[in-house]
């Protein structure tokens, strides 16, 4: 695994005052209006390690109502931008052992950079909760191969070997009945051990230390990481920490190519350091294409000159008066020949090459790349089966030459210095056609399984549906007018209307998906009923339990009020009813009785609250998820004196206990707080969801039988 980012925050960038921490996942979507400050969330990340060295420019970067006091209040000091990462495991058991800690204090750190380019590294999460019992488990049986390893055990007499081994299984044993453990569980097991040398070695000093050194010291690095000891670093560790973080590759429209480039300029501007930032993405595009072709535009431009030129006289100042073109000798042209004919052969197979490559990218055509190159010249031309004729690039669709810039950038930037990366798209695809679009974000899922991938858009076509946990509405805030970034993507989010508008009309295309596709709609609450039921759906297909011809599309509907029209939206041509899920709370139950007096009279079995699946109570969505991982990821979310496991009840519904916890606790449940656990539930899904007991399992089973009827 490589080092991956968690998540970030901005602060005082170009129009943004002040973010909230953004959470990400593998690929995350930022939708917006224009001038919302997308874009400067995106450039603000990309700066924290560019992958072409992006200058920092406070002269453009810092905010310009504040410049005039840049330099008299020191802001060169000030950090811009600030990220978690999940450090890669290898390189956290290194740092574990140079710092003398547990692996997970420092499995997460904070890197911050500041506008004078310099970075602050640190672990400031160094306090931990709780550790998966694994870990114990783990340890005491490296304990045991230990044990049963060295002499002075042997030597023992075998009543005291037998009684050794069954108290480290006793131990084990405890563990292994709980999914986690704790500073107290720690601490009577190293006070049981205590007991245990006390009882039965006596004099002894050989075993009492195997014990110490072993077993004692590695518990005591647990008791360090539950008190939350401070990670002291050093420069030579945080250079390690910082060379391990992913680096960032930033692609906008101001990268897009020309079809035909002028090769003077070119080399003009690759020795240039004052370029605009439109005019260095177009540079960068440029050396990435060069970079393809396996030839510098020096070369390309020698190889493109056939004459000899002549200087016959200069003034007394060096300046040219006048020149003459003489002829090359026979020897002179074939020496050009040879080298016309090389640099014709290196970019047919470069094109050729290319054209493999970008069939495997491009699903909206069958196209044929070739490059030219004459004199001072070089010339992209495209043709496909439509248009056999080469034409440039720049007299083709402005979202192929999108695609095309990105897919170079990509494939080079990716694939040589910069393996280790996550993507940043500003508005990609903007101006490919809507099919396009939503071929696009079916790609981006397939390009984050390898990349991290952040991407800005206010089209509803590059919203995934299936995705819609890792959205987040970027907004202005009408009172400060500064940027605002949110997961919430609620219809009464006033500021966030306009922006959180892709997202509902993302729900419209995929309402019609399931007329035109065949899908089997279910509609549901809310973003978190969506959310639970396809990772239950993942789940039920990756255990064999779910064979279908159709596929499910869980709509959320903003609400128990916005099934009826809804309903009537997603209605089959036969006028066939959709199935609804509704929570078995009051506002869910009536509505239910509503809808089978009314639109579902004839249809009552389409109609299902989750205690249908449960019992008699008024269980909400949350319930049909294991209780365990509600649990952690709560006590996780929130930190209270109090941990939400030590009174959570499973047999009552979860979410009046949870607002209940929280109210004794102090703690403010924001707005859309149940779409955020479900987010953080499904990014964790792997984990979370290896133990599901049997009755939950067959609760599963039948809910989604029921809609297959």
């Amino acid at each position: 695994m490589s080092t991956i980012l968690e998540r970030f925050k901005v602060h005082n960038f170009r129009s943004i005052e002040k973010s909230d921490w953004i959470e990400l996942a593998d690929n995350s979507c930022l939708v917006g209006t224009n001038e919302a400050g997308k874009t400067n969330l995106l450039i603000a990340l990309w700066k924290l390690r560019p992958a072409n060295n992006e200058p920092i420019v406070p002269l453009d970067d810092f905010p310009r109502h504040l410049f005039s006091r840049y330099d008299t209040d020191g802001h060169s000091q000030d950090v811009f931008i600030t990220a978690d990462f999940i450090l890669d495991e290898d390189l956290q058991d290194e740092l574990s052992d140079e710092l003398n800690c547990d692996k997970e204090q420092i499995r997460k750190v904070l890197v911050e950079r500041k506008y004078d380019g310099k970075y602050f590294i640190s672990f400031p999460y160094s306090k931990i909760d709780e550790f998966d019992s694994s870990r114990a488990i783990e340890l005491l049986s490296e304990f045991e191969e230990i044990l049963k390893a060295d002499d002075a055990f042997q030597k023992e007499d075998g009543n005291l070997q037998k009684s050794i081994l069954e108290f480290i299984s006793k131990n084990k044993e405890v563990f292994e009945k709980v999914d986690s453990f704790k500073k107290d569980d720690i601490e009577k097991l190293i006070l049981d051990i205590e007991q245990f040398k006390s009882d039965n070695f006596g004099r002894k000093k050989n075993l009492p230390e195997i014990f110490d050194e072993n077993l004692i010291s590695q518990l005591n690095f647990f008791t360090k990481a539950f008190n939350g000891t401070p990670i002291e670093t050093t420069s030579e560790i945080r250079q390690k920490v910082l060379m391990s973080l992913p680096k960032f590759v930033y692609y906008s429209d101001y990268g897009n190519l020309d079809s035909e480039i002028f090769l003077p300029r070119v080399i003009e501007d690759f020795e240039r350091t004052d370029l605009t930032e439109s005019a260095r993405a177009k540079a960068r595009t440029l050396k990435v294409l060069f970079k393809y072709v396996g030839l510098s535009p020096e070369e390309i431009y020698e190889l493109g000159n056939d004459r000899k030129v002549i200087i016959k006289k200069m003034d007394s100042h060096g300046r040219e008066i006048s020149t003459e073109e003489q002829d090359l000798s026979d020897e002179e042209i074939r020496d050009w020949a040879d080298k016309k004919r090389k640099r014709g052969i290196l970019l047919t197979s470069a094109a050729t090459e290319l054209t493999k490559s970008f069939k495997n990218w491009w699903l909206q055509g069958d196209y044929i790349f070739a490059f030219s190159a004459d004199g001072h010249h070089f010339r992209i031309n495209v043709s496909d089966s439509l248009r056999p004729e080469p034409i440039e690039l720049e007299g083709r669709s402005r979202g192929l030459q999108w695609f095309f810039s990105f897919f170079l950038v990509f494939l080079v930037e990716t694939k040589e210095a910069h393996s280790n990366t996550i993507l940043l798209l500003d508005e990609p695809g903007l101006s490919l056609h809507p099919i396009a679009q939503y071929d696009l974000a079916k790609f981006f899922r397939k390009l984050s399984l390898d990349n991290q991938l952040i991407y800005t858009s206010h089209s509803p076509f590059l919203v995934d549906m299936e995705n819609l946990a890792n959205v987040k509405a970027v907004y202005i805030d009408k009172q400060s007018g500064r940027t605002k970034v949110s997961s919430n993507l609620r219809y009464d989010e006033v500021d966030a209307e306009k922006s959180i508008y892709p997202v509902h009309a993302a729900l419209g295309l995929t309402v019609s998906d399931t007329l035109l596709l065949g899908c089997l709609p279910v509609l549901v609450e809310g973003v978190s009923d969506q959310i639970y039921l396809n990772l239950i759906k993942r789940y039920l297909i990756g255990k064999g339990k779910l064979k279908y011809s159709k596929e499910f599309v869980f709509i959320p509907t903003g609400g128990v009020r916005g099934m009826g029209p809804v309903s009537k939206l997603v209605s089959s041509r036969e006028n066939e009813l959709p199935f609804v899920l509704v929570d078995s709370d009051k506002a869910g139950k009536e509505y239910k009785k509503q809808l089978t007096k009314e639109r579902y009279r004839d249809a009552k079995e389409k109609v299902l609250e989750v205690a249908d699946f449960l019992g008699n109570q008024d269980f909400e969505i949350e319930d049909l998820i294991p209780s365990d991982a509600m649990v952690r990821t709560i006590d996780r979310m929130f930190r209270a004196n109090q941990f939400f496991e030590d009174v959570f009840d499973a047999k009552k519904p979860i979410i009046d206990q949870i607002e209940e916890w929280a109210k004794n606790n102090s703690i403010e449940l924001q707005d859309g707080w149940k779409v955020d656990l479900s987010r953080n539930i499904q990014n964790r899904f792997e984990k979370l969801f290896e133990n599901v007991d049997n009755d939950l399992l067959e609760a599963w089973d039948k809910l989604f039988q029921i809609m297959l009827k």
